[in-house]
């Protein structure tokens, strides 16, 4: 078979389960499997693959077309400008959890007087694999980074990915805030589960091959941030803050938590304008 036989049977198998992106998909397998870029198959479009790539490449389709996510095969995933690994220990890095990160970077920027870094104390719940905190570290180095997790296994991840791109954090197993009692923070950040029971069942497919511990937040997708408004305040020096990643539709029943503890909160849009962050302090 030649490359651009299977860029077409690959197409076709994805598109058989489908398989959204299907071809772009096959050719991001098939470049894997070859350890060359995507543009490359089309300029060697013509090159015959050997019996192992030819193996290796059904397989990878055929967990592609069973709904294994993409990026579970590559065992990686682009956030943040750093290349992530990721495999089914933890949730996969979504676009949209950037904001939390830029934000964060913005609102410290604004906060440094004349342009100086500042130590800063920030704890990052349910890191997973550690792309929250590990982002921080790596932009802005001087800041004092804790990433937390109840599953050992993801933090096994997170404490590969640190190690891979030189991030100085410091890993904590813990359930939520329990591992930070009786210390107080600059910056707490969360993506905690926030998906209700109900809405998980609808999920895409490939959702169900990650941790479902990461997704589920409750019959009502609220848990979480229930919990970190009822004891988050301890945690917190006076000026501390709290930013927190939610679902699009939860921005008004989040703030509203907060605001009967006494936070003042605000919302920020993802790059679609669903409201996706919130900044409580």
């Amino acid at each position: 078979m030649k490359i651009v036989d299977g860029m077409r049977w690959g197409e076709t198998e994805l598109l058989k389960k489908e398989i959204e992106n299907a071809r772009f998909d096959a050719d991001l397998l098939l470049a894997e499997v070859l350890k060359v870029t995507r543009d490359r198959l089309y300029l060697d479009w013509d090159r015959n693959l050997s019996e192992q790539e030819n193996e290796q490449f059904r397989a990878f389709i055929q967990r592609r077309a069973s709904n294994m996510p993409l990026q579970y095969i590559l065992k990686r995933q682009e956030f943040m400008g750093l290349s992530f690994y990721v495999d089914e220990r933890v949730l996969i890095p979504r676009a949209d959890s950037e904001i939390l990160v830029e934000k964060w970077l913005d609102l410290v920027r604004q906060e440094n007087d004349e342009g100086q870094d500042r130590v800063i104390k920030v704890a990052d719940l349910c890191t997973g694999s550690g792309a929250l905190a590990i982002s921080i570290a790596h932009y802005y180095p001087v800041a004092e980074v804790v990433g937390i997790d109840l599953s050992l296994d993801a933090l096994e991840v997170a404490r590969q990915n640190a190690e891979r791109l030189g991030a100085i954090v410091q890993w904590r197993q813990g359930d939520f805030v329990d591992s930070i009692r009786g210390e107080c923070w600059d910056y707490i950040i969360t993506n905690p589960p926030y998906v209700s029971t109900e809405d998980y069942q609808k999920c895409a497919p490939e959702i169900f091959h990650e941790p479902a511990m990461a997704f589920l937040g409750g019959s009502d997708g609220l848990d979480f941030y229930r919990r970190l408004a009822e004891e988050i305040r301890p945690l917190l020096k006076p000026q501390g803050k709290v930013l927190m990643e939610i679902g699009w539709d939860q921005a008004e029943a989040v703030c509203s938590l907060f605001h009967l503890k006494g936070f003042k909160t605000q919302v920020f849009p993802d790059l679609a304008g669903r409201d996706r962050v919130i900044l409580a302090r």
